[in-house]
This record gives C-alpha cells, structure tokens and sequence, in this order.
C-alpha cells in the first residue's frame, strides 16, 4: 500500500492536508487456495439422516443475545453433528451484564449454507440413480414385447 500526504497553507492561515492512498490487490489461484479437495460421496445417505425442523428461540429467556424473533427453519444441531461434525462451529457472543460488565456466551450452531454443497451432490447422486432406472426399465420393456 502506497500513501502519499500532501500538505497545504491556505490563507488566513488554515492548513489544508489531504492524502491519496493506492492499494494493489493481489489474486490468488483458487487451486492453491483451496487444499485436500475431495468430491462429496454419500450425501444421500448422510441427508436421509438429518431431520429438518422448526423452531423459535426462547427469545425472552436470551434477549442479550438478540437472536432472530418468529419461526425459524433448520437443523439441531445434536442430529447434524453425527454426519456433518464440520457444520457445526461454536459461536461466541458478548453482551452487556450490567454497568461495567460484560459477558461472553458460546453455543453451538449448524452452519446451513454449508449444506448446498451436499445438496447438490445428492441431486446428482439421485440423478444418476435415475437414469440408471430408466434405462433398466427400456430394456425390461424391450423384453416384455
């Protein structure tokens, strides 16, 4: 990062400082960035076992937190943590306990956006399945004839 001061006197003696600052971004190759890359095997499987839920949080018994108010969609984290331990990340959050005092509170929570992935390689695992039928089916069909 470059940065450069210009300085100024104006008049009745105000000085005037500007700065103009240059930022040079660098691009990293996404194969470098990104290691032990594996494809998603199984996730059909893996999904069967999730159970989606609703839910609301207990908003009045953990107010300092300001979680999100009404219906909610999602996963406990109990079932999602067997098949997919990497969803799940402790939070940690600060809130104020009084006048000069503050406090930290962890919990875990499933990361959903983390499941598009899993999705995506169940559809095509199911796809797959698909046409694996659909072409037993042509050749039961051409039998039967």
């Amino acid at each position: 990062m470059k940065c450069k001061i210009l300085v100024k006197t104006v008049a009745f003696g105000f000085v005037l400082i500007a700065s103009a600052m240059s930022v040079s971004a660098q691009k990293i190759n996404e194969k470098e960035l990104k290691v032990n890359v594996d494809k998603i095997s199984t996730a059909t499987q893996q999904l069967k076992n999730l159970e989606p839920v609703t839910f609301n949080y207990d908003t009045k018994k953990f107010n300092y937190l300001q979680l999100p108010t009404g219906g909610q969609y999602g996963f406990l984290v109990s079932n999602v943590l067997p098949e997919f331990p990497q969803m799940v990340t402790e939070v940690s959050k600060q809130y104020n306990a009084g006048k000069n005092d503050s406090k930290v509170v962890k919990y875990n929570e499933v990361q959903t956006e983390n499941l598009i992935p899993v999705l995506v390689a169940a559809i095509k695992e199911q796809q797959a399945e698909i046409e694996l039928l659909k072409k037993e089916l042509n050749v039961l069909k051409a039998k039967a004839k």
